[in-house]
């Protein structure tokens, strides 16, 4: 519990006091606005570059770890996208900002601290796997749900093509490919470049953060807890069980399937809040799902190192 609320207090810290300052009049919505753009086309696309062009990828991909964890996620995301239209009543552009926020875990904030504290150096090859790999398998799906599954004019042939085009020129799409390459094809990043990019993404987090602290303040946070429920109960439960059953089918070894686990049962990422600021959809319902599920996280992320370190 320790170890978590190390964690956890100083991300909060950082969002109350976005949140304050909000509510004092320091910050107003636009200073959100604006630093939700430099995220999205600068700060995430900088970390998410450094991050997969130094990645040290294995030789072998354990398919057995990645499927246990990403098949659930992507059953997760399918489920979150047909509830909230069914049972919530989302209109179907906003269905993929429900997927979005019910698979996709806080790992660099919540998680990579978590594991380190509670399994050393000898975690970090599982950890960084999917740290390397989630972004980059989970983004292209939110962004199609978003660009091509939710808009009212899809099956149109000049659509798709427009849409594909959007989808090529997405800053965190860019960003990812661009990494994927460095890393193959053992290219060398000039130093200027490199810590530019290290000061960009460095920025990323805390802003991330404070953000979100900016646009709570913007949203009366009684009501639409309905929704916020259903996602929460997804991310943090639906989530986690369901890796955990596939990764024991799988056969794949305790430390991986503690770290599969575990990293499922991390709170909604504030990328989640990202995508539905420069979206524009359901900013506040992102917002409070991001803030209950992180609390909620603190309990299950407790009760799951109990087992898996016992």
């Amino acid at each position: 519990m320790n170890a978590v609320a190390a964690v956890v207090v100083p991300v909060f810290g950082t969002v109350a006091l976005g949140f304050g300052m909000a509510r004092v009049g320091i910050f107003t919505r636009e200073t959100g606005t604006a630093l939700t753009r430099f995220m999205f086309y600068l700060a995430i696309p900088a970390m998410l570059f450094r991050g997969l062009a130094g990645a040290e990828l294995p030789a072998r991909m354990p398919w057995a770890y990645l499927m246990a964890f990403y098949l659930p996620s992507f059953l997760v995301f399918w489920l979150a996208l047909r509830l909230s239209q069914s049972a919530l009543g989302w209109a179907r552009r906003e269905a993929g900002m429900a997927g979005m926020s019910a698979c996709y875990a806080n790992i660099v904030l919540l998680g990579f601290p978590l594991m380190h504290a509670a399994f050393g150096e000898r975690g970090h090859l599982p950890l960084f796997i999917l740290m390397a790999t989630q972004s980059t398998l989970l983004f292209p799906l939110a962004t199609y749900a978003l660009e091509i599954y939710g808009h009212e004019r899809a099956g149109q042939p000049m659509f798709y093509l427009r849409a594909a085009g959007r989808l090529a020129l997405n800053p965190v799409i860019l960003a990812l490919a661009a990494g994927f390459i460095v890393n193959r094809g053992q290219l060398a990043v000039p130093d200027v470049a490199s810590r530019m990019l290290e000061l960009l993404g460095a920025a990323g987090p805390g802003c991330a953060l404070v953000a979100l602290g900016v646009s709570l303040a913007q949203y009366r946070l009684g009501g639409g807890w309905r929704d916020v429920l259903l996602l929460v109960l997804l991310k943090n439960l639906v989530c986690p069980l369901a890796v955990w059953g596939m990764g024991s089918m799988l056969g794949v070894e305790r430390l991986w399937l503690a770290t599969a686990v575990l990293m499922a049962a991390m709170p909604a990422g504030i990328n989640a809040f990202i995508f539905a600021s420069q979206y524009d959809i359901r900013q506040d319902t992102v917002a409070k799902t991001i803030v209950v599920s992180t609390l909620s996280s603190a309990v299950v992320a407790s009760l799951l190192l109990a087992w898996f370190m016992a």
